[in-house]
């Protein structure tokens, strides 16, 4: 069983050859073999009525790379004309090595094109020939490989009719785009049953996608709305148990894929299914267009949202934040959930006598008012819109895992701190992929239609007395002025309590930014303004800034652009 199992994962070589040279074909393959391919040849003939034609496109179609044996006897063959015309049909690698000299004239045209490997001629040896060809046959494996597999694949789809069922899902259809825009200039062509393919994968995604949309929009309730998600992505998932079953996976690891995949399912449900308020900016002056944008929302950011409470001297107050993977402020933090906060600390210089602690929040800004508390000393950390869980708690005298320099351009400070104890159900921290990097590139800031005068979101939790039996609130708003990293300006709609709350883009769906609170109405205007801070700048802080002992890590888009799962 080994011996078959590392033969899968050899590249496959199909030699082509004349009878005449079957001796040197033979030791070809044994030389080869030893270089650790996996040759074949045809040994037989061609019977009587059998179709020529499909029984070499099913021999070449298998091979990584063709390999045409040059000699006077196989440029004068049919037979090897029609393996070399069906090579190249199949936009195959074709590789010739020349072992006995020739006429050039003799050979087609597409052959002369190619680069020949000489196993004869002045200080040329059998030895020499296949260190050649080997070397050649391993040059932009990886690529190759993908073209014999997506070959392979799209033939079978138009044997069966085009069907969807056939079709790539999910990553593999961006993986194909990513592999045919990375094509070597010296690999062969794509071909057009490969193209056709993967576009067809892509246009069926694309049509689910929209079809998903427009059923949504007709949904009057969360609930349904995740009813019907939950029935697509259960279909995928059985999807994926037959696809396995069919590829002969391993029955442990497929049954505990497919667990794992219904667990994140039961998550998105419960995210889907948490009760979340909506809030508007009072002002009455036009309608949010949201079109249904804040479900899928509602169903990846709601386990993201945190409420914390911060009790010191014997008070307590709250405002919002999200839990982020531990990569997004530096490598080696892979393994860790963090809690992106910004300082929530009660002064201790005031409470003193009956005149109770203030919160420090920046500017005008003010989260809720201290109230007493018997907890001991802390940080606790609740998930309003997950079912009801202990709080986390976070010591604040703890090290953070990284924090911004103590003058950040007049924003406050903010803390990446570890949390500890397990997660909630349904919890899901902020991932690369979540970011929106479209405006934003660094040093040169530059405002992007994606995130200018567009509807946004804010989710945190109300500052209302009864907030904890409300859960989390979205809080729907336009985005005014993108152009400053530092000062991100929108329409106010939060409640006290929103300060640390993730901005959200309802037109890419990731996050822009992170609230800070809001200013008094400007000369003229009757309502509030809101502002934050852009999320990839407050992260390159935290990235750049680390401990001592830490090298910084490189800009958070750079490394979201690096990765194609996380690109848009």
């Amino acid at each position: 069983m080994a011996q078959a199992a590392d033969t899968e994962t050899r590249i496959k070589v199909f030699i082509s050859y004349s009878r005449a040279d079957k001796a040197f074909a033979s030791d070809l393959v044994l030389g080869l073999a030893a270089c650790g391919f996996a040759p074949y040849i045809d040994r037989q003939d061609i019977a009587a009525g059998e179709d020529w034609e499909k029984r070499l496109a099913g021999l070449i179609s298998e091979a990584d790379s063709v390999v045409y044996v040059i000699t006077p006897d196989s440029l004068g063959s049919e037979n090897c004309a029609e393996e070399f015309r069906q090579a190249i049909a199949l936009r195959k690698r074709v590789l010739p090595v020349v072992w006995r000299p020739v006429d050039d004239a003799a050979a087609p045209p597409e052959m002369k094109r190619l680069n020949y490997i000489f196993f004869t001629g002045e200080g040329r040896t059998f030895a020499a020939g296949l260190a050649d060809l080997a070397a050649a046959l391993r040059t932009d494996i990886d690529w190759i490989r993908e073209h014999t597999r997506l070959a392979e694949l799209g033939r079978r789809w138009s044997a069966r009719g085009r069907t969807s069922e056939l079709l790539l899902r999910g990553d593999d259809i961006d993986a194909a785009r990513s592999w045919m825009a990375g094509k070597p200039i010296a690999a062969p062509a794509i071909t057009d049953e490969q193209a056709d393919f993967i576009k067809a994968s892509s246009d069926a995604r694309a049509e689910t996608e929209r079809r998903a949309r427009r059923a949504r929009t007709g949904l009057l309730v969360a609930v349904s709305v995740a009813a019907t998600i939950f029935a697509s992505l259960a279909a995928a998932a059985g999807w994926m148990w037959q696809a396995a079953d069919a590829a002969g996976k391993d029955a442990r690891k497929s049954r505990d894929a497919a667990i794992a995949a219904n667990r994140s399912l039961e998550g998105a449900n419960l995210r889907l299914n948490a009760r979340i308020g909506l809030r508007t900016p009072p002002t009455g002056e036009r309608y949010f267009e949201i079109a249904g944008s804040w479900f899928p929302i509602a169903a990846r950011y709601s386990g993201s949202v945190v409420r914390i409470e911060v009790v010191r001297f014997g008070f307590s107050t709250f405002g919002s934040a999200f839990i982020i993977n531990g990569t997004l402020v530096h490598p080696d933090y892979a393994d860790e959930t963090l809690l992106l906060l910004p300082e929530l600390t009660v002064d201790s210089t005031s409470g003193i006598g009956s005149e109770a602690p203030t919160l420090a929040m920046p500017n005008d800004v003010q989260a809720t008012l201290p109230k007493p508390s018997n907890a001991p000393s802390g940080l606790y950390v609740t998930f309003p819109a997950l079912a009801e869980t202990e709080p986390l708690f976070i010591d604040m005298a703890d090290d953070p895992a990284a924090f911004t320099p103590e003058h950040m351009g007049g924003i406050p400070g903010f803390s990446a701190m570890r949390l500890k104890g397990a997660l909630p159900f349904g919890a899901r921290p902020i991932e690369l992929i979540d970011v929106d990097c479209s405006a934003y590139q660094g040093a040169a800031y530059q405002p992007a239609s994606t995130l200018t005068a567009e509807t946004i979101a804010m989710f945190g939790v109300p500052g209302t007395a009864n907030a904890q039996d409300r859960g989390a609130t979205l809080f729907v708003s336009e985005m005014r002025d993108a152009s400053d990293p530092y000062n991100l300006v929108y329409s106010h709609s939060t409640d006290r309590g929103a300060v640390g709350s993730a901005v959200f883009s309802l037109v890419s769906g990731r996050i822009a930014g992170v609230h800070l609170g809001s200013r008094p109405p400007a000369p003229g205007e009757t309502a509030r303004t809101g502002y934050g801070v852009s999320l990839p700048l407050l992260l390159d802080v935290l990235r750049s800034n680390p401990f001592p002992e830490r090298p910084g890590a490189p800009s958070v888009c750079e490394a979201q652009a690096a990765t194609p799962s996380a690109s848009p």
